[in-house]
């Protein structure tokens, strides 16, 4: 046998016929499942691909063979388009020049009639009977545009494959063909492409999966849950693991129903909608196609722009090179002085697994006494050289795809082979990203023309580098003066280059290298997806079905710090070394059988009848184990742990069941009426509460299809409404009493709840679709839900001994609009040009609420902690209704005169005591002074003492004025919180272009969200660590110029400092941005090569990722949030709190089939 090189396989291949094809299949499997250390799948697949190989060879002599060209009705070919005998499930598809040939095998030539179909993507299918006889028979077809692509044949919501003209609620389907940057997650494909459908990536780690939002959430609180969509890949329903170990560059369709309208045949678990992924099938004609892509290139960081100053506060020497050292006792400040990577290297370069103390810098930590905060500005020059400290770790690290498919058909067997290897390396230096391997087989067996089997089965391993925790201290605590790539007199990467006597605040360390280097922090992971279908149609009057999933995922994640780990100050369970290793085994379970009945009534109506039963189950088993100090060095086992030894483990098990029923009723193919019902028993409800009831009814009206319908100009028009109910279940500890256990004895946790309901959504969802002048396919949605039996942590009263309950206790309602356009522009021979566009609005409200109002975080431990208020009030507050979900809280600096108190707004303005400054910010200067004066006056040291302030309260001269109740009023003395914004947007749109010229084809897409609002905690650290570029002074003048005191505070509004933004991290209408932006999502060129010396039909082209963001944000990406928390989502917890940054990416890709 030879080698596994792709030349010595196709030699192979066409040397010994189609039979040999499947034995290559089998050695090139054989060699994935061999590195997956996987005998008994290995055996399993091996076993059931060498029964293929056994299949007697087919004969084609004295067959016919029917061949013509699909074309449009312009003449031009169309590539792709499937051609396909169903009574004899035959099938072939046209190739570049629309030209097919499908062929019968002579024992099925009988003379009798068969109807051969035609289908293609964006056109209407056609048909026509012919006579098989042996020999040749030509058949074109020409096929008309279905601009908004109705005739699509679709699963998701219904009891079996519809027309999407016929289905009552909206469902969006995509193909390869929409996604002509293919990606190797699944979910990063789809974005911009989907209305309603909002993704993103709120983490650039190689690994990292994107967050999920279907219309709006439907959960309150979160916690243990998501707010992201059910995903059934191939039958098997994912419950575990990550989506990347999926694979996208096999997926064939992908079917999105967005709300419980559509997704109430899902029942408990769909409340925020489903999505269907079905990856590639076997061919429909004898033989096998092989298509193999690479893609070669690299990621890097979008931005190196994100607020970082080039100059700092510090005291310079007279001659402006070296750095003051502070006084101290009788030696005063500036008598001794230093080069500032002088002291760094001084400072790391010490033989001990400390650092030395540093000497403290001349105003390193201004403070308030002495009138170092108003006399200290941010405008002195580094001397020397300074760094982008995000620039030196930032790199453009490979990446590397390769995939490799076998599709083909022997006999009764449709086959699909592929393996694939990507690595993906990340943009940061020191990191090794993420690396897989994927191995893939579906087969479809036709044992009889009635029966059909099929299998589909994936193995993925993956290793990934998660170093990246010290992002947010190095990047914004970080001195511009130091080289962090700089190593000290012992060669080791430098692990202080702030801190202490440099910053106040001790941020800055910038041990990212050293880390890198110097500990370890990895996960390895092995996913294995299994599934089985099979379909009998004794009649055709009736069909039975039955399904079994599983799907299997082992996790291990370990770090380690190595012995010798150096540290700022001792730690000896850090210096010493330590370990921490978890395993997570995670298993998942769905089976489902199911009968159809169809009947006919006269020639007008045709009904169908479903019933189905359905069981789930869920399995999880963690174990860790940590300690700290190693015994000996470089071995990284537990058991070399000397102290502080830990050890953990959970178990845990979900089982669900239900029974469906759902009916569909067909009128003259004009008007369609759908019903389900559900009744799902789950282990995660309540005790009291194992069932529930979910259901649906429906309907679609195509009008265009009466005969009263004349007009010309707008066609294949329908009206369609669908009611339905779907769930949220609790989380799993949910129901349960919790109790804390130790050595000393129990204390209560949380109170149990055998009542405990799952989250029932309604939604009512509208919509109509039609065609203008046959060009333009337009789809509006309107859909509108509520989501009672809010699972609410509720606090339970002190008598009871726990601290708090989940209960049903809310209501939570979704407004969305949803729009979609397709209009092919240009559509000839040489030139086509084609544009989408989409467009959506949610408005999310909290309309009920049975435990009095409160406050959630934003999902951040600081600064964040009364972000959202969660209340059912109607009333408004600075113009916004207090009960729209994700309405973001904080204070509010005045902007403009009419922001203040009606009763100050006279005495703001120019000479008045009230000013806006340079910055656009309202300022007490005092009659008779301007905001200019602050230098040349000696006006920053100046106080309007509280007795004199309108609010009772002292203003600093200058400096921005907190809202707050004026003398007297309620609350005197504390900033008032409004809302700044929304964490939600106001509207999202989208577009796409795709332009052809002969073989040439370019690609865009443009993916925009508008009108949400970010916090920017990075800038709030960099406040903290005068350390902002919106407060680099250097480039103003003496009247604009602003002291450190401006920006800075901490505790109260102007609490131990002179005012200032800063505030603890605390949101405020400062570090609360405008968050809009509008990205170039995607970008590829392509060409078409064709065959090169005979072989193979060779694609090149060009793909950028993520290429280019507009946007008005000032921090690095506006495509950012903080997972988890009680909101679920970083969709909905919009803090950019400077995690792993985003990346884009180039690539080179080459593609051929043969």
């Amino acid at each position: 046998m030879p080698g596994y090189s792709l030349a010595n396989a196709v030699k192979y291949a066409s040397g010994t016929g189609a039979r040999t094809v499947l034995l290559l299949s089998l050695q090139f499997l054989h060699f994935f499942t061999r590195e997956f250390a996987m005998n008994r799948l290995s055996r399993w697949i091996t076993a059931v691909l060498a029964a293929l190989v056994a299949l007697p060879a087919i004969a084609l002599a004295q067959g016919a063979v029917i061949t013509g060209k699909v074309t449009t009705e312009a003449g031009l070919p169309i590539e792709a388009a499937t051609i396909y005998i169903t009574e004899m499930s035959l099938g072939v598809q046209s190739n570049a020049q629309g030209v097919y040939t499908l062929t019968i095998p002579a024992a099925r030539v009988t003379g009798a009639n068969a109807n051969v179909r035609v289908r293609a993507i964006g056109y209407r299918p056609d048909a026509a009977t012919i006579k098989i006889v042996a020999g040749r028979i030509e058949q074109n077809f020409t096929v008309k545009t279905d601009v908004n692509r109705l005739s699509e044949v679709v699963v998701t919501g219904s009891i079996e494959g519809t027309a999407r003209a016929n289905v009552p609620f909206a469902i969006a389907r995509l193909t390869s063909e929409d996604v002509p940057v293919p990606s190797p997650n699944p979910i990063a494909a789809l974005q911009g492409k989907v209305p309603g459908m909002r993704i993103a990536s709120t983490s650039g780690q190689p690994g990292s999966s994107p967050e999920i939002l279907m219309r709006g959430p439907t959960s309150i609180n979160a916690t243990g849950r998501s707010q992201s969509p059910m995903i059934i890949v191939d039958g098997v329903i994912m419950k575990v693991g990550s989506l990347d170990e999926i694979g996208g560059l096999d997926i064939e369709s992908v079917e999105v129903v967005k709300g419980a309208a559509g997704a109430s045949l899902y029942g408990a678990s769909a409340a925020n909608g489903v999505m269907i992924i079905k990856t590639r099938r076997g061919g429909t004609q004898d033989g096998v196609r092989f298509n193999v892509r690479s893609e070669y290139g690299f990621s890097d960081v979008n931005s190196l722009d994100y607020g970082m100053p080039v100059n700092h506060h510090l005291q310079l020497d007279e001659t402006g090179k070296r750095f003051c050292m502070a006084g101290s006792g009788n030696v005063a400040a500036c008598s001794r002085t230093m080069v500032f990577m002088d002291e760094i290297m001084r400072i790391n370069s010490v033989a001990a697994d400390t650092t030395r103390t540093a000497n403290p810098f001349q105003w390193n930590a201004p403070a308030v006494a002495g009138g170092e905060l108003l006399n200290v500005f941010q405008a002195q020059i580094w001397p020397g050289q300074y760094y982008n400290s995000f620039a030196q770790i930032a790199q453009s690290n490979p990446i590397k795809v390769t995939s490799v498919d076998a599709t083909g058909r022997m006999g009764s067997t449709r086959f699909f082979v592929s393996g694939g290897v990507t690595d993906e390396g990340g943009a940061m230096l020191g990191l090794k990203g993420q690396q897989q391997i994927r191995a893939r087989v579906n087969l479809d067996y036709e044992a009889r023309s009635d029966l059909l089997f099929s299998v589909s089965t994936l193995i993925d391993k993956g290793t990934t580098d998660t170093h990246g925790a010290s992002f947010g201290t190095l990047l914004r605590g970080a001195p511009a003066g130091t080289d962090y790539l700089a190593r000290d007199t012992l060669g080791r990467p430098i692990i202080r280059g702030g801190g202490a006597g440099i910053r106040g605040t001790g941020n800055g360390g910038g041990n990212f290298l050293y880390d890198a280097e110097n500990s370890i922090s990895e996960r390895q992971s092995q996913r294995v997806l299994a599934s089985l279908s099979t379909t009998y149609f004794p009649a055709s009057w009736i069909s039975f079905d039955g399904a079994v999933g599983y799907d299997s995922r082992f996790r291990q994640d370990q770090g380690a710090a190595k012995k010798g780990y150096r540290t700022q100050s001792v730690s000896t369970g850090t210096n010493l070394g330590n370990m921490s290793i978890g395993d997570l085994t995670q298993t998942s379970l769905n089976a489902s059988i199911s009968t159809t009945l169809r009947k006919q009534f006269g020639a007008d109506l045709n009904t169908k009848l479903n019933v189905k039963g359905l069981y789930d189950e869920s399995n999880s088993w963690s174990n860790n184990g940590g300690g700290q100090q190693f015994i000996v060095k470089d071995v990284y086992t537990l058991s070399n742990l000397s102290t502080n030894q830990t050890a953990s483990s959970s178990e845990n098990t979900v089982k669900n069941m239900a029974v469906v029923a759902g009916a569909n009723a067909d009128y003259k193919g004009r008007y369609i009426l759908d019903g389900t019902y559900r009744y799902d028993g789950s282990s995660l409800f309540g005790s009291g509460n194992r069932w529930a009831p979910f259901g649906r009814l429906s309907g679609v009206w195509r009008i265009s299809e009466e005969s009263f319908w004349t007009s010309k100009k707008m066609t294949d028009v329908r009206f369609r409404v669908s009611r339905g109910t779907a769930g949220n279940t609790p989380s799993f500890s949910a129901q349960y009493e919790t109790y804390s256990c130790s050595t000393t004895g129990c204390s209560l946790g949380q109170a149990g709840n055998s009542a405990l309901k799952p989250e029932t959504t309604t939604e009512i969802e509208a919509g109509m679709d039609f065609t203008l002048f046959d060009r333009l396919g337009i789809e509006i949605t309107n859909a509108n839900s509520t989501t009672k039996n809010q699972i609410l942590n509720v606090p339970t009263p002190s008598s009871l001994g726990f601290t708090s309950q989940w209960q049903n206790a809310g209501t939570l309602a979704n407004h969305t609009w949803e729009v979609s356009a397709n209009l092919p522009i240009i559509s000839k021979r040489d030139l086509s040009w084609n544009v989408r566009a989409a467009f959506d609005r949610t408005r999310t409200f909290v309309t009920e609420l049975f435990i009095p109002e409160y406050f959630i975080s934003g999902g951040t431990g600081q600064g964040t902690g009364s972000y959202f208020l969660i209340t059912a009030r109607t009333d408004k507050q600075d113009g916004v209704p207090v009960n729209r979900y994700g309405n973001v809280y904080g204070r509010l600096f005045y902007k403009q005169c009419s922001d203040m108190p009606a009763s100050v707004q006279a005495n703001c303005g120019t000479g008045k005591d009230y000013q806006v400054d340079s910055k656009g910010w309202v300022v007490w200067t005092g009659a008779g002074n301007t905001t200019a004066d602050g230098i040349t006056k000696n006006l920053w040291q100046t106080k309007l003492p509280a007795a004199q302030s309108p609010w009772n309260y002292p203003l600093q001269w200058g400096h921005p004025i907190v809202d707050r109740p004026l003398k007297g009023q309620k609350g005197e003395g504390t900033g008032t919180m409004h809302i700044l914004g929304n964490s939600l947007p106001n509207f999202r749109t989208s577009f796409n272009n795709t332009i052809t010229y002969k073989k040439l084809t370019v690609y865009g897409l443009l993916d925009g969200t508008f009108g949400h609002k970010i916090n920017n905690q990075g800038e709030g650290w960099g406040l903290l660590d005068f350390n902002s570029g919106y407060f680099d002074m250097a480039a103003q003048t003496v009247e604009t110029a602003k002291p450190l005191g401006y920006g800075w505070r901490v505790g109260g509004s102007e609490g131990a400092g002179t005012g200032g933004f800063y505030d603890l991290l605390g949101p405020n209408n400062y570090n609360v941005e405008d968050g809009s932006y509008v990205k170039l999502r995607e970008l590829s060129i392509s060409y078409k090569v064709g065959s090169i010396r005979g072989v193979g039909d060779w694609t090149v082209g060009l793909v950028g990722r993520n290429l280019k963001t507009f946007t008005n944000y000032s921090g690095y990406d506006p495509e950012t949030g903080v997972s988890g928390g009680q909101a679920g989502s970083g969709l909905i917890n919009q803090v950019d709190a400077f995690d792993f940054p985003t990346l884009r990416s180039f690539t080179l890709s080459f593609t051929t089939r043969f």
